[in-house]
């Protein structure tokens, strides 16, 4: 940020240009100076300057014509621009505001009113900057498919953006708990207490709208963040809201998927480990070396197999005391 406002001054008259000057410099402002509407325009195009004042007749470019070509720039459209002149038609005066001036100083400038009018109008050129920006911002993060929230240290509502409304439900943000909100509306991985710890800055959890008639699940991970001044006092908490509905509902189907799998092939398993804990303890007779080997192939496998379906399924498959020796 600059330590001081820059001022242009435009006149064809130079000691005009000087006057200006001199009753600005010692109230901290910084001047740039211009002779002509073509130089002023290249030195507003370079940037950086806060407010023009800018005399009405010049030669070769008036300062109408001046202030239209800024009034049509995207970047300097929202510049301030005094017109100073000693013209007194209200004919003129129209067309400068029609043109887009803020204001106008007459001649001969008088430095209390010229001072009032340049700090007043600095003022109001920060506050409309600082509101344009936060315009800009608010659409974009409007965009964002993730729900945000800033809330104060009492869980009101203080901004937050469109998606956040849509996955909350919420019409009207305005006087809003969103913690009361949440725990009325929806089920949460966390406690209250605990999500109401400020004492705890950072957080992840979910919070699931269960499926309800024509009403569709809706999982939302969320993430808090208590923000802290630089006395380390908790100002707000900032939360975002991700929807992974789609991606908990394929991890569902594919668990449950396993899980019948699994279900499927625990009963056959469990009569194949049965029948070779018989071979192998010979209730079908002696089994000579070669056959050994073979049963003894035959449950090593199966061990394998029984363990892959226990992962699957999550619970152990029991198997017989002669299988677990080998």
């Amino acid at each position: 940020m600059k330590d001081r406002s820059v001022i242009l001054v435009v006149d064809d008259q130079a000691r005009n240009n000087e006057l200006l000057e001199a009753y600005l410099v010692p109230e901290g402002y910084e001047i740039a100076k211009a002779s002509g509407g073509e130089e002023a325009l290249e030195k507003i195009s370079a940037g950086g300057i806060d407010l023009v004042l800018l005399d009405i007749m010049m030669p070769k470019m008036s300062g109408l014509e001046v202030l239209e070509k800024l009034r049509a720039g995207e970047k300097t459209r929202l510049i301030p621009v005094v017109m100073v002149t000693a013209l007194t038609e209200t004919e003129d005066k129209i067309k400068a505001l029609l043109s887009g001036c803020d204001d106008f100083i007459s001649k001969p400038v008088d430095k209390v009113e010229l001072l009032a009018r340049v700090k007043s109008l600095l003022k109001i050129s920060r506050y409309s900057a600082r509101l344009e920006e936060n315009e800009k911002f608010k659409a974009t993060v409007d965009k964002i498919s993730d729900g945000i929230a800033v809330c104060a240290t009492n869980y009101l509502i203080k901004d937050c953006n469109a998606a956040l409304l849509k996955y909350l439900e919420i019409t009207d943000p305005e006087n809003v708990d969103l913690v009361e909100t949440v725990f009325r509306k929806y089920s949460v991985s966390i406690k209250k207490e605990g999500l109401m710890d400020l004492a705890v800055t950072h957080g992840t959890f979910d919070i699931v709208r269960e499926e309800k008639g024509t009403l569709e699940a809706l999982y939302l991970e969320t993430t808090l963040d208590v923000i802290k001044d630089a006395s380390g006092e908790p100002v707000s908490v900032v939360f975002i809201l991700r929807d992974v509905t789609a991606a908990r509902k394929e991890g569902s189907i594919k668990q449950g998927s396993l899980a019948l799998v699994s279900h499927k092939f625990s009963m056959p398993l469990g009569v194949i480990s049965g029948k070779i804990a018989l071979l192998l303890d010979g209730a079908y007779g002696p089994l000579n070396e070669e056959q050994k080997k073979a049963v003894d192939d035959v449950s090593k496998q199966s061990v394998s197999l029984i363990s892959i379906v226990e992962e699957l399924k999550g619970q152990p498959i029991v198997c017989s005391p002669s299988q677990r020796k080998i």
